[in-house]
């Protein structure tokens, strides 16, 4: 298969990318440096540009991994670029599969921010977003579930939790703090932590998203085209014991961010789908297992440190 990954430099992306590249053709793309190595072409270039985007899909093609966005804080602090990047772009990418003719498989990087709420979240919780980044996803979701019933492509949405541990330095994420928790004290380095002890998440590893992704390529989709993944609830004490006990010797002390504390407080504890269970999406089995698999991939913490 010939396959198109968007932010291929990026966390999940770069993962998605090793997964994919010792089977497939895989055309990687994101604005930052790529290195995949040999059977990898890197294309860096702006999804904000619609000429590039729709330049990168062809007849060709035959699956799109569309993981490249500005995230939650991003979203919120700049519309006008969030606008760009998490909705135009997607459908200039959406626009140039139903040019080449030839009904790709589109699969979609989608988050639980479409719910805006907090609590444990399910098959049957409405999608009412509080926040910029989560409504350009949902009407992503939208978008991809009408070119899909006009057989333009074969679209699937993945609702992530906080994937992580993610390696490098902090981004503008809201949920950035729970890798930080983890990653900087794993490295010998102090942290503070911008929210409170007990603040919980709804948390998956990127092994898992990467397992998910390449399962929901292989699935033979219905009417149901957005699945929520499952994420276990871990409080921000657990990642960091759970950290301690893999060895970690950097200090960490909590002081609160009114700002982040509260859009916390608003996020999912967890999530559990009847529906992706059925389908064989698997979750995390424990935060201990989380932090392992971060350490396999990323033994050397001053190259976790930059990525």
């Amino acid at each position: 298969m010939r396959i198109l990954v968007t932010g291929a430099a990026g966390y999940i992306g770069a993962a998605l990318v090793r997964s994919l590249a010792p089977h497939h053709e895989v055309l990687a793309t994101d604005q930052g440096a790529m290195d995949f190595g040999p059977g990898v072409e890197a294309v860096t270039g702006n999804l904000a540009y619609p000429k590039f985007a729709r330049s990168l899909v062809t007849a060709q093609t035959d699956a799109v991994f569309h993981l490249a966005s500005l995230v939650s804080g991003g979203a919120e602090q700049n519309f006008e670029l969030g606008t760009k990047v998490n909705l135009d772009a997607t459908r200039d990418l959406l626009e140039a599969c139903r040019l080449a003719g030839n009904r790709p498989r589109f699969l979609f990087a989608s988050s639980i921010a479409v719910y805006g709420q907090g609590g444990d979240i399910g098959d049957d919780t409405p999608a009412r977003p509080r926040l910029s980044y989560g409504t350009q996803k949902l009407v992503c979701e939208l978008l991809i579930d009408d070119y899909s019933r006009r057989g333009y492509l074969d679209g699937c949405a993945l609702r992530l939790p906080a994937v992580m541990v993610r390696p490098g330095t902090a981004n503008t994420a809201l949920t950035g703090w729970v890798s930080a928790i983890i990653r900087e004290p794993l490295a010998g380095r102090d942290y503070v932590c911008p929210v409170a002890p007990q603040t919980t998440m709804a948390c998956i590893s990127v092994r898992r998203v990467v397992e998910a992704f390449v399962h929901a390529s292989r699935l033979e989709l219905a009417a149901e085209r957005a699945f929520l993944l499952p994420g276990i609830p871990v409080t921000a004490r657990e990642m960091l014991d759970a950290a301690k006990a893999r060895g970690a010797k950097g200090a960490v002390r909590f002081e609160p961010d009114p700002r982040i504390q509260k859009a916390m407080e608003g996020a999912p504890r967890s999530t559990r789908s009847a529906r992706a269970d059925a389908l064989g999406f698997e979750p995390s089995r424990d935060i201990m297992e989380i932090v392992r698999e971060y350490q396999e991939d990323y033994p050397d913490p001053s190259v976790a440190r930059h990525g």
